[in-house]
């Protein structure tokens, strides 16, 4: 939920707020924080059993969001609830400064305000949000290969955190995004950082993560069938 266009779409749904600490660019220190781009069969044992530990789940947070902009003294702040269902896609519900609704299925991404009204446009329109939903995508497909196809990937840890770096593989994106960094806690994805291309700056932060098996993706329905 980011980029261009697609913050466009959610632009009305963040307040300025006074400054907090904050790493203002996440890839300025890559070479440093991630020793070099990974292969299958260099990926480290932690990696390859982080994603077989979320292979075919969903995920479910609360979170709070703190996007910088270049052109903008103050970073914008925005909260609510996050839903990824690997095939239904990425429900985010922003609840304050108000309520509104965003869903980005495979193909489309839809908005809905708090009168109702709703906006839907085609995925392929915006490529930027394309990478956001890769990385969900890739993380929760628990396999190399859905990594490697759209991301360099790169992964450091040390015994309280681990780190994904992920950099997009794809012309079209790279030119809108410089990077992703996913952090965890052992299993749990706690945070994820997008670097712009132009310098701005989102990070969110996963209050109370939880993965979400198969059997419970039912309970989550009535947030995504709003958009049919």
């Amino acid at each position: 939920m980011w980029f261009v266009m697609f913050w466009l779409l959610m632009a009305s749904s963040v307040v300025a707020a006074a400054p907090s600490p904050m790493v203002s660019m996440p890839c300025a220190d890559w070479n440093t924080r991630f020793q070099e781009r990974l292969t299958q069969t260099t990926a480290p044992e932690t990696l390859v059993h982080l994603l077989a530990s979320h292979q075919g789940l969903g995920f479910a947070t609360p979170f709070a969001e703190e996007k910088r902009i270049a052109v903008l003294r103050h970073p914008l702040q925005s909260s609510g609830q996050l839903i990824f269902l690997p095939t239904r896609g990425l429900y985010r519900q922003l609840q304050k400064p108000f309520m509104q609704e965003l869903l980005i299925t495979h193909d489309a991404i839809h908005q809905r305000n708090a009168d109702d009204g709703t906006t839907a446009l085609a995925l392929d329109k915006l490529p930027a949000a394309q990478v956001f939903v890769g990385a969900f995508l890739a993380l929760f497909a628990g396999s190399w290969d859905a990594l490697h196809t759209h991301f360099e990937v790169y992964f450091t840890q040390d015994q309280q955190q681990w780190q994904l770096g992920l950099k997009p593989i794809n012309e079209a994106m790279a030119r809108l995004i410089s990077c992703l960094v996913l952090e965890g806690e052992q299993e749990r994805l706690v945070a994820l950082w997008v670097q712009e291309t132009n310098g701005d700056v989102t990070y969110d932060r996963f209050l109370d993560p939880r993965l979400v098996p198969e059997t419970q993706w039912a309970d989550y329905q009535a947030q995504f069938d709003w958009a049919r």
